[in-house]
């Protein structure tokens, strides 16, 4: 069985911006102060040494390995070495490509096109084309393979590469070829770049009294596109909130306190414990939103949505609803580097209001309510590279869903048998797929689009907190 790519179905891996859970991750904003020059350069002198063995021992690989060395390889297997040797899960180096992935998805616009991509086998695919940009107007659509970007092929590269072809100043024009299942030759588009504006907020009203904000990370703008929706469903007469933070894996600490400061009375947002137990309070100098709330959380909700969440309960701001959240509550730092790329380490760990620590135990809902089974099944592993012939747990994943959708009705038996291939077959050719009667990302991703639908229509963590706050009308 091939598990070089196990996936979580309901994590889906969005795109040009390239998020991940690990660029997602709460991030540290607060002023990064320099090295003092004096102490920078007693340390540069402390190793002057150690260097000239790190130097040694490159010189000596080049010239004598028997494989020819890499010495990027080499470099960022080093610098990686170094930062495990920490203790630090969250520390990394960072390339200039992964560095430049981050600083999109933290300040939510870069120019491009507009569409999101993953990589499924050889092939950059279109996941979809965000709605009102360029990538949606010129016609690309979910599915479309990626052959080349300005005659540069990309068949068989990796993401990054694609990525960043596709970036490029606004109003810079951009020549791409993909391939169309059911078309015989590849389509030819030009597209002109345009400023991509990430939206991480979504609101809607849910009846005549019910708002409704769903936040799917917090990023730069995330605070305004908060403050303005609040100010939208306030014209509409807005009496009750409901803030969805499922599936929310974090990002800029400064966006969760900014929208906390919003909803919560004037008191502690949250408390930052950095190096020698030092303690720093934000804290909210409003006197909060003073309407009846509910947030909903779930195990995915992690970092930064912790915090909004756990300001929300400690304050009896809002009722928390769902299931224990992830239980990430350190706050990373990035720091320019000389090369291009950047530094991330932990530099605090932080507290709810009350003090609470909740870094790997995670925040208790006030009121625990499950999902509906298809969505926690969906949270099982499954691998990309199933094939007729796999058995175990993940070939059971496979059947349940499959069985969820109305395409297998055999026995779960854990076995990829004929009829698993057969099923999955029909749900490929039902759903516009390559049909290969095996796993690919983009059965994963239509998977994740079903599972969404079905959790719409039993939303039974949604339909709590309505019936909760319509109790306190």
């Amino acid at each position: 069985m091939n598990k070089n790519k196990i996936l979580l179905v309901v994590m889906v891996v969005l795109a040009t911006n390239i998020l991940t859970f690990f660029t997602a991750r709460a991030i540290g904003t607060e002023a990064q102060a320099p090295v003092e020059e004096v102490g920078e350069e007693a340390v540069l002198e402390d190793l002057t040494e150690d260097f000239q063995l790190f130097q040694e021992i490159v010189g000596i690989l080049e010239a004598e390995h028997l494989q020819e060395i890499d010495r990027n390889k080499l470099l960022h297997g080093a610098f990686e070495g170094m930062l495990e040797t920490l203790d630090d899960p969250e520390a990394s180096y960072l390339d200039r490509e992964d560095y430049e992935n981050l600083r999109v998805q933290t300040e939510g616009v870069y120019g491009g096109i507009g569409i999101e991509v993953f990589l499924d086998d050889e092939y950059v695919t279109i996941v979809s084309p965000i709605s009102g940009t360029p990538g949606e107007e010129a016609g690309l659509s979910s599915g479309d393979r990626i052959v080349s970007v300005d005659g540069i092929n990309l068949v068989g590269e990796d993401l990054n590469k694609a990525v960043s072809l596709m970036r490029g100043e606004p109003g810079t024009d951009v020549e791409m070829e993909v391939e169309r299942l059911g078309v015989d030759e590849a389509l030819k588009f030009e597209i002109t770049r345009e400023e991509i504006e990430l939206e991480t907020v979504e609101h809607e009203m849910l009846d005549d009294r019910l708002g409704l904000i769903r936040l799917s990370n917090f990023s730069d703008t995330t605070a305004q596109e908060f403050e303005a929706a609040i100010e939208d469903l306030k014209q509409q007469d807005m009496e009750a909130l409901i803030i969805d933070l499922r599936n929310n894996p974090g990002g800029l600490l400064d966006a969760a306190v900014q929208i906390a400061n919003i909803l919560v009375p004037e008191g502690p947002i949250t408390h930052l414990e950095g190096r020698d137990s030092r303690l720093e309070t934000k804290t909210s100098g409003s006197e909060g939103l003073g309407i009846p709330m509910a947030a909903l959380v779930n195990e995915a909700s992690s970092s930064a949505s912790e915090v909004l969440a756990g300001a929300l309960q400690d304050t009896d701001s809002a009722t928390i609803i769902g299931t224990r959240t992830f239980g990430k509550a350190s706050v990373q730092n990035i720091r320019p580097l000389s090369d291009g790329g950047a530094l991330r380490y932990t530099v605090a760990q932080y507290q709810t209001p009350d003090g609470r620590t909740i870094h790997e135990e995670g925040l208790e809902p006030d009121l625990e309510v499950k999902p509906s089974p298809v969505v926690e099944l969906a949270m099982e592993p499954i691998s990309t590279g199933l094939v007729e012939g796999d058995e175990g747990e993940e070939v059971e994943t496979l059947q349940k869903l499959l069985a969820e959708f109305g395409y297998f009705d055999e026995d779960v038996s854990g076995n990829f048998d004929q009829a698993t291939r057969e099923a999955l077959e029909q749900f490929q050719e039902e759903q516009g797929l390559h049909v290969t009667g095996e796993m690919g990302e983009m059965v994963v991703r239509k998977f994740h689009e079903e599972i969404e639908t079905l959790r719409e229509e039993d939303d039974r963590k949604l339909d709590r907190a309505v019936e909760l706050l319509e109790d306190q009308f």
